[in-house]
C-alpha cells in the first residue's frame, strides 16, 4: 500500500509542473459529464419518468454508475493503458521486479485531471439520495455501501479484463472500450428498460444489473422486492475473481516483445 501511495504522490506532483494543462483537462471532464447529466434531465423533463423510475431515482442511478467508472479510471490508469506496456516491452520490466505483476501496472499510471466527474458523481448520488424518498433502515445503509463497492469493483473488474485482452492482441481495444464507457452509460439507466435479452447479458453475465437494478429495486421500494436483490452487488466479486483468472492466463501466455 505504502508503494501505491507513493506512486499516486509522485504523479500528483508531475501532474501539478503543467497547472494549466491540468485545470483545463479538468474542466474539460466536468462540461463532458455536465452536458450528459443535463441530457439525462430534459428527457426525464419531456416524459415525467423511465420506466417508472423518477427523475430523482435515475440521476441517482446514474450518479452511482458515473461514479464507479470515474472512480476507478483515476486509480486503476495503469490498467487502462495497459497496451503501451506490450507495445513498448515495458512489461518485461515489470515481470523482472518481486513485486505483483497487476499490483505494478495499477500503479504505473493515475488520471488525476477526473477528480472533478468524480465529485460530480457524488454531488449526483447526494442529490438523488436526499430527494428519492427511501425509507432507510440499518439493512438499507447496508444494501447502500454494497451498491458503492458493487460498481467500483465491477469497473475494476473491466479494466482487468481490458489489460489481460492485451495480451493476445492490442489492435482490438475499441471492443473493450465499448464495455466500458458503454456499461456507463446503459448503467445510467435502469436495465428493466432495455430489450430483455439485452438486460439479462448485463445482469447475468456482465453484471452491471447487480449492482444498478436489483439492489436499487430493493433501496428504493419500487416494488416487493426480497431482501436479497440487496445482497446481488456481492456477485461482483465473483466476477472479478473470473477476470483474475483471465489476467493470470494472459500473463502465462505472454511472449517477451524481444525489445
Amino acid at each position: 500500500m505504502a508503494y501505491y501511495i507513493n506512486s499516486l504522490i509522485m504523479f500528483i506532483k508531475s501532474e501539478m509542473e503543467y497547472k494549466a494543462s491540468f485545470i483545463i483537462t479538468l474542466i474539460g471532464t466536468c462540461l463532458n459529464t455536465l452536458t450528459a447529466i443535463l441530457g439525462i434531465i430534459f428527457l426525464l423533463q419531456k416524459f415525467g419518468s423511465v420506466g417508472g423510475w423518477t427523475i430523482e431515482e435515475v440521476i441517482m442511478t446514474a450518479g452511482i454508475a458515473i461514479f464507479g467508472h470515474t472512480f476507478t479510471e483515476i486509480f486503476l490508469q495503469g490498467l487502462n493503458h495497459f497496451y503501451n506496456n506490450i507495445k513498448t516491452g515495458m512489461f518485461d520490466q515489470i515481470m523482472t521486479r518481486p513485486r505483483n505483476l497487476l499490483f505494478q501496472v495499477i500503479c504505473s499510471e493515475f488520471q488525476i485531471n477526473k477528480i472533478g466527474r468524480l465529485i460530480e458523481s457524488i454531488v449526483l448520488i447526494v442529490y438523488g439520495v436526499v430527494n428519492a424518498n427511501i425509507t432507510w433502515s440499518l439493512y438499507k445503509v447496508f444494501v447502500f455501501i454494497l451498491i458503492i463497492l458493487g460498481v467500483n469493483i465491477l469497473f475494476s473488474a473491466l479494466l482487468v479484463l481490458k489489460a489481460a485482452f492485451c495480451f493476445w492482441t492490442v489492435d482490438g481495444m475499441e471492443l473493450m472500450n465499448i464495455l466500458q464507457e458503454g456499461g456507463r452509460d446503459l448503467s445510467s439507466y435502469p436495465i428493466s428498460i432495455y430489450k430483455d435479452w439485452f438486460a439479462k447479458i448485463f445482469t447475468y453475465i456482465v453484471p452491471f444489473g447487480m449492482v444498478n437494478y436489483f439492489p436499487l429495486v430493493y433501496l428504493l421500494d419500487k416494488r416487493e422486492a426480497p431482501f436479497w436483490y440487496g445482497l446481488t452487488p456481492l456477485f461482483t466479486v465473483f466476477f472479478f475473481g473470473a477476470m483474475l483468472l483471465v489476467w493470470n492466463r494472459g500473463v502465462l501466455a505472454y511472449k517477451s516483445t524481444g525489445s
